[in-house]
């Protein structure tokens, strides 16, 4: 046996000449020698693999509890983030209520600007569009009915009754409206169609009163000022005003015999505090400032309480939630990163450095004060809030409450990014992340102005088929091609008026926002000014009618456009455009003001800070962003782990390399004792059969 042990030794040291043996052969080692050498060679790798296998183990463990962590981490993070939500909204500061004794009457809709107030307020009545209906004597049988040809010219304005009269709204358009085999509107059901399809500021329907179909036309708006007044131009018959073919809708003056009134426009009135008020709408705003009072019924007689006061309760809600929200932080970051001495379960990321410094720079930030701020109101302190020694903070209600009342303002200042300009011609508009808590002086070079176009002189006021079209453009968009309405106009003041509604009534402009202002100076010219500032403001007319040029003073061509703000804030140029004005350099960098100055030169200074929640706000981002320190130490922790799949399988690797070598190296052991086993039985059979000696010889 001795010598059995002493060739596995040597040939574990040394190897074996007969080359590596596939390692399924494993299943036959033992096989000559009669050993257990598969459990033998099993035992080694196993005990070659298991230390190795375990540190990994234990090491990828530890790091998926790592990076549970951190994203046990960066929720948190995230939801504190969410409680700072409202008080980073300037609006959350400014935000009223309304109380009323009775809500039948009218509800009301409270803005921000609202004044702090108690109202008086009765519905005497409520406001009503304007109906016309074709008369009775109109004579449709049928909704196929032929209604004729011409066109249909709908005026806006006021309606007399008692002995007819009718005073226009020089600011609403005139609608315009073609009954022609070619637009398919020449039966009633066709021109009901066709005027519910446009934009006319109507509403047709038909209705059968038993005797016949008869077609009503309903204002879209509400109030006195909004009736109609209809006239007919072309009828086929050669008659406007006869009640045959398309006469039998006209309503004018000269027309009182075809269609009929069925509904007087009327305002809504109301009394507020005893002054009575009258609006063309149920939605009555601006009788009392920040303040919409939505008319549900009208009831004489009846006065109802309107009480507007501060909501200040939606403020110390948003601190509460900021407070609780921070200290729901504190403690998860305190149960990641706990220790006790003894203790076998302390925090999963103890000693962390993405860890403290977090919590270091959000703790900095809550109890410094307030760069940018002067007062008695510059950190959390003067408002109540104070710190406890296991890092979490508190309010004192009583003391938030006292300063909520007197000093809303600074309150509002404490916790949001905000500009404060001396100059009433400057106003804050937003800032961007780099830009830092400090005054800067403001300083215009060149006032913005808006796009014109300036007529030749007018040489007549009648609108006729030779000059009642023109196209333009307003901002550089396409205006639609605006038609007058043909007559003679009294003024040129109202002719001005009627461009200007016609104009604004386009679809191109309202879809970007856009108008004009026309007027009729005392050179007899009409002057056209885009309601835009800047370079992009600008008004050309593109194509006029025959004789617009030489009556009214306009030709193709483009006018004089508008110029954006230049200046300089914090004495560095700033980027101008329109009334904005924008720093893109300095500490200042980001700063964005509106400038509604009309002469050159300094326009004070403006005072910017960064509220708590604003700083708070901030740094979160940056922890939570692509590239914070949240993200870096996920990414590095999943690299590790990554890391830990290629160390196994080179473990894997150096494993089978051992295996197949001390398989290699048994197998030869194996056939060398089976040689041996061999040999011996060899000699011990030709021992037995040696003869035996004599014993006497």
């Amino acid at each position: 046996m001795l010598i059995l042990f002493s060739w596995i030794v040597w040939l574990t040291e040394h190897g074996s000449n007969s080359g590596v043996i596939n390692m399924a052969s494993i299943s036959s080692l033992g096989v000559g020698s009669g050993l257990d050498l598969g459990g033998i060679v099993d035992s080694l790798v196993a005990a070659e693999r298991a230390p190795a296998e375990s540190r990994l183990n234990l090491k990828e463990q530890r790091l998926t509890t790592e990076l549970s962590a951190f994203g046990v981490l960066r929720s948190s993070l995230a939801l504190f983030q969410n409680s700072l939500i409202g008080l980073k909204s300037p609006s959350t500061f400014d935000t009223k209520s309304a109380t009323q004794s009775d809500v039948t009457l009218f509800s009301a809709t409270v803005t921000n600007t609202a004044d702090i107030s108690q109202y008086s307020v009765e519905v005497t009545s409520l406001a009503g569009a304007h109906a016309l209906a074709t008369s009775a004597d109109a004579g449709f049988s049928s909704i196929n009915d032929s209604v004729g040809t011409g066109s249909l010219n709908i005026k806006f304005g006021t309606t007399s009754t008692d002995t007819y009269g009718f005073a226009a709204d020089t600011a609403k358009a005139t609608q315009i409206i073609a009954v022609s085999a070619a637009n398919n509107n020449t039966t009633l059901s066709g021109l009901r169609d066709y005027i519910n399809d446009g934009r006319y500021g109507v509403q047709a329907s038909i209705v059968n009163d038993g005797s016949g179909f008869r077609m009503v036309l309903t204002s879209d708006n509400t109030g006195a000022k909004n009736s109609m007044e209809i006239s007919v131009t072309g009828d086929a018959d050669g008659n406007n005003i006869d009640n045959i073919g398309l006469s039998r809708f006209a309503f004018n003056s000269d027309a009182q015999g075809s269609a009929i009134q069925t509904t007087v426009a009327k305002d809504a009135a109301l009394l507020v505090n005893g002054l009575s008020i009258t609006r063309d709408t149920n939605s009555v705003s601006g009788a009392i400032d920040g303040v919409t009072l939505n008319l549900l019924k009208a009831e004489t007689g009846k006065r109802v309480s309107l009480d507007v006061t501060e909501n200040k309760a939606k403020v110390k809600q948003s601190i509460v939630g900021f407070v609780q929200g921070y200290n729901d932080l504190v403690t998860q970051i305190d149960s990641l990163t706990d220790f006790t001495l003894g203790s076998t379960s302390n925090g999963v990321l103890i000693g962390d450095f993405t860890v403290r410094s977090i919590a270091n720079q959000l703790r900095n930030a809550l109890s410094r004060p307030v760069d940018g701020l002067s007062g008695d109101i510059r950190s959390l302190s003067n408002i109540g809030i104070s710190t406890y020694v296991d890092g979490t903070i508190n309010i004192n209600n009583k003391k938030l409450d006292e300063v909520l009342a007197s000093d809303p303002a600074l309150v509002k200042s404490l916790f949001i990014a905000e500009g404060r300009p001396t100059d009433n011609d400057v106003q804050y508009g937003s800032a961007s992340s780099e830009t830092k808590a400090g005054a800067y002086s403001v300083n215009i070079d060149t006032v913005a102005t808006q796009g014109s176009y300036s007529s030749n002189v007018a040489t007549s006021l009648v609108v006729d088929a030779n000059n009642d079209q023109f196209k333009l453009k307003v901002n550089g968009s396409n205006v639609s091609s605006i038609i007058l309405a043909q007559g003679t106009y009294t003024s040129g003041a109202d002719l001005a008026a009627h461009l200007q509604a016609q104009i604004n009534d386009s679809a191109n402009l309202k879809l970007i926002g856009a108008s004009v202002t026309v007027n009729y100076d005392s050179n007899n010219q009409f002057q056209f000014q885009s309601n835009r500032f800047g370079s992009v403001s600008n008004i050309e007319f593109t194509s006029v009618d025959t004789d617009v040029g030489a009556d009214f003073g306009m030709t193709v061509g483009a006018g004089t456009p508008g110029l954006d703000t230049v200046g300089k804030i914090d004495n560095q140029s700033a980027r101008g455009s329109g009334q904005s004005l924008s720093s893109y350099t300095g500490n200042s960098s980001g700063l964005n003001l509106s400038i509604n100055a009309n002469n050159t030169g300094p326009q004070g200074n403006v005072s910017f800070s960064r509220g708590i929640a604003d700083t708070l706000d901030t740094l979160l981002k940056g922890f939570l962003d692509k590239t914070g320190f949240v993200s870096a130490r996920e990414s590095s922790l999943t690299s590790s782990i990554t890391n830990i799949s290629d160390e196994r399988a080179t473990l894997n690797l150096r494993i089978e390399s051992i295996e197949s070598r001390l398989i290699a190296q048994f197998s030869a052991l194996d056939g060398l004792v089976a040689r041996f086993q061999t040999t011996s039985s060899f000699l011990t059979t030709q021992l037995k059969n040696m003869p035996k000696l004599n014993s006497d010889n």
